[in-house]
């Protein structure tokens, strides 16, 4: 029976972690606060909701909907008491009563599943976490009250979640996350090809996140640990790749969208288009990129963009690929400098570049960007090795020899980590008074999930 599962708190058990009170501070002092006030508070409000949902039962039955209010006050107390199994099972309890007062489609279950993600969170239930995720989305892809925007953007928050359990779930389920992952990005793009005409700019931002899953699939390849191994196994083995014919794929996916944007006829964007297919060019090796540099330069100036901003933009090496697309070059940069980019000047008049904050995926995924974590799943928290790092960036893009400067923790592992990922990383080149230049002295900070 639904009421059965209303859990029960001893006072015993509460009482086990009282402190004792300090010397010198009396009863009277301390009890307005105290864990034994708080503890008894809390016994009182779990009886009282308890007694009120056995009221709502004796008197209409288990399934009434009056019952979801005690139950909801029920939850928040179980959680304030810690007991997050309890919080659970009253939780799931609420679901049922809406589905069979509701009916199973009813909307009124997505924010009680959001609860439900935040305590599976809290709890380390990763696949539940997963399975809520693919409730939410059931919902939006059934009900008709969403549109084609709203389904994608439900399934984004499933396949951002794949993506941050990388660094949360088991070490055996890394791979298989990315690929679940991947696999709904492509039932993103065949929905959004059905939803928008082919060149509409709509597609850009789903297209972008394909050529950047593209290069993470080559990180994933190249990882010089145990998932390098298994995503080869997993990966490489099965679709027969190389990880050149990845970053190719990921090179004709940004010329798509520079087409798309050739023919809105905004020239600042079609800059913008050719920068971002430079990235890639340059990330593959190709020598026209530094020409199509050039290009888009010259195309910016025609748009009538300060010839400040573009040098600015230009002279900022910057780690390949970016993670955002951008169409203006004023939200690129509000980018850089919303991450902590800035150039400062030392005593000598000599020009200090310090690139912001790195956060990379984790420490065998070293040199991608870590994907941003679902809003649904924003209870997710994760203490950070964080080093800062003083290193060159050649005209080529590459660095050699990078150096720590401090690391927290202060650990010889965690230094050579970044040092490691900072060499393996490919940097837009400087362009700086007409040249291709050389900046040392650059620093970064890094940061990265701790192995688990």
């Amino acid at each position: 029976m639904l009421g059965s599962s209303i859990p029960r708190f001893s006072c015993a058990v509460l009482l086990l972690v009282l402190p004792s009170i300090p010397v010198g501070q009396t009863v009277e002092q301390d009890v307005a606060n105290s864990p034994l006030q708080i503890s008894t508070q809390l016994i009182e409000q779990i009886e009282s909701y308890s007694q009120q949902i056995e009221s709502i039962e004796s008197e209409a039955g288990p399934f009434d909907r009056a019952i979801l209010e005690p139950l909801q006050g029920l939850t928040g107390v179980l959680i304030d008491a810690n007991d997050l199994e309890g919080a659970q099972a009253i939780i799931q309890r609420r679901l049922q009563l809406i589905r069979i007062s509701e009916g199973p489609n009813s909307l009124n279950q997505l924010p009680v599943i959001e609860e439900l993600i935040a305590i599976n969170i809290r709890l380390g239930n990763w696949d539940d976490v997963t399975d809520n995720f693919e409730i939410i989305r059931l919902f939006y892809a059934q009900s008709p009250d969403f549109s084609t925007e709203d389904l994608l953007l439900a399934m984004s928050d499933v396949r951002e979640w794949h993506l941050t359990a990388i660094y949360l779930d088991g070490i055996k389920a890394r791979v298989n996350h990315f690929q679940d992952a991947r696999q709904v990005l492509r039932q993103q793009l065949q929905l959004a090809e059905e939803t928008y005409s082919e060149n509409d700019p709509s597609l850009i931002p789903w297209l972008y996140k394909d050529a950047i899953e593209q290069y993470d699939v080559v990180v994933f390849l190249t990882s010089k640990d145990e998932l390098g191994v298994e995503a080869r196994d997993h990966i490489a083995r099965a679709e027969s790749r190389g990880t050149e014919d990845y970053l190719r794929e990921a090179l004709n996916t940004v010329q798509r969208i520079r087409r798309i944007i050739e023919s809105l006829n905004n020239p600042e964007a079609e800059a913008m288009a050719m920068i971002y297919e430079a990235d890639f060019q340059w990330l593959i090796g190709l020598g026209t990129a530094k020409r199509l540099y050039r290009n888009a330069m010259n195309k910016l100036r025609e748009a009538g963009i300060a010839e400040e901003r573009v040098s600015e933009f230009f002279s900022r090496p910057i780690v390949l690929p970016v993670s955002e697309y951008y169409m203006t070059l004023e939200e690129a940069l509000t980018d850089q400098n919303g991450n902590g980019y800035r150039i400062t000047q030392d005593e000598d008049g000599e020009e200090l570049v310090h690139m912001g904050n790195f956060l990379a995926w984790n420490e065998s995924i070293n040199i991608a960007r870590q994907p941003p974590i679902p809003v649904r799943a924003a209870s997710v928290s994760t203490e950070l090795n964080t080093v800062d790092v003083r290193f060159t960036v050649y005209s080529n893009g590459e660095t050699r020899t990078p150096r720590a400067q401090a690391a927290q923790p202060d650990e010889v592992r965690i230094r050579r980590d970044a040092q490691d990922a900072i060499e393996d990383m490919r940097f837009r080149p400087r362009f700086y008074n007409g040249r291709w230049r050389t900046l040392r002295g650059v620093t970064m900070t890094y940061r990265y999930p701790p192995k688990l």
